[in-house]
C-alpha cells in the first residue's frame, strides 16, 4: 500500500488499528512542521525536538483511544499543551532557582524545608492545572507575575467583575487543592 498518497482520515483509523506505517507516515508529514511552529515558540533545538517527539510518542502510546476528528488541528493543538506545559515548568524552575539565588545558606537551614518547597511548588502547580483554563490563566498574572486587577483588565480586555471573579475562583480553588498540603506543613514546621 502507497501510504504517501492515502489521506490523514484513512491513516487515522489505520492508526488506531495499529499499523506501524501509517503511524510512520503521519510521523513524516507533520514532524518538520511541528517543529518548525515550535521553533518559534521554544528556541533551544533540544528541547523543540523533544517536545515533537512526546507528541508522536503520546499518539502511538494512545493510538488505540485516542479521538482524532482532523488530524493537523489535533496534532497542533498538542503541540501548543506541550509547549505551555514545558514553559509552565520552565518558569517555575526559574522562580525556584531565584529564590534559592536569593537565600543564604543560613536561612535554608534543612533538607525537610527544601523538600517542602518542592512539594507546595508541585501541588501549586497539580492544582493550577485542575483549573479552568481563563482561571488558570488570571491566577498566573496576578499571583505568579505580580499583574494588578487593572493591568489585566487593559490586558486581556475584560471587565473588571470579570477579573475579580476569576481571581476569587482561584483563591478558593488553591485553598480547597492545598487544605491537606498546608495542614501537613503547619503539623510539620510546629514540631
Amino acid at each position: 500500500m502507497e501510504y504517501a498518497s492515502i489521506g490523514d482520515d484513512i491513516l487515522v483509523k489505520l492508526l488506531t488499528l495499529g499499523d506501524k506505517e501509517a503511524f510512520e507516515e503521519i510521523y513524516r508529514r507533520y514532524w518538520r512542521k511541528l517543529f518548525q511552529k515550535a521553533q518559534r515558540k521554544v528556541y533551544a533545538r533540544e528541547i523543540v525536538e523533544e517536545l515533537v517527539q512526546d507528541i508522536f510518542i503520546n499518539l502511538w502510546e494512545k493510538r488505540a483511544t485516542v479521538q482524532i476528528q482532523t488530524l493537523e488541528p489535533y496534532l497542533f493543538t498538542a503541540l501548543k499543551y506541550q509547549i505551555i506545559s514545558h514553559i509552565r515548568k520552565q518558569l517555575q524552575e526559574e522562580k525556584f532557582a531565584a529564590y534559592a539565588a536569593t537565600e543564604s545558606n543560613d536561612e535554608i537551614n534543612s533538607l525537610e524545608e527544601t523538600i517542602a518547597y518542592h512539594d507546595l511548588s508541585r501541588s501549586i502547580q497539580q492544582a493550577m492545572e485542575q483549573m479552568p483554563e481563563k482561571t488558570r490563566h488570571i491566577f498566573r498574572l496576578n499571583r505568579l507575575e505580580g499583574k494588578s486587577t487593572r493591568e489585566i483588565v487593559e490586558m486581556l480586555n475584560i471587565p473588571e467583575r470579570t477579573v475579580e471573579y476569576h481571581i476569587s475562583q482561584s483563591l478558593r480553588f488553591m485553598r480547597e487543592h492545598l487544605k491537606e498540603f498546608l495542614t501537613w506543613c503547619l503539623l510539620f514546621f510546629l514540631k
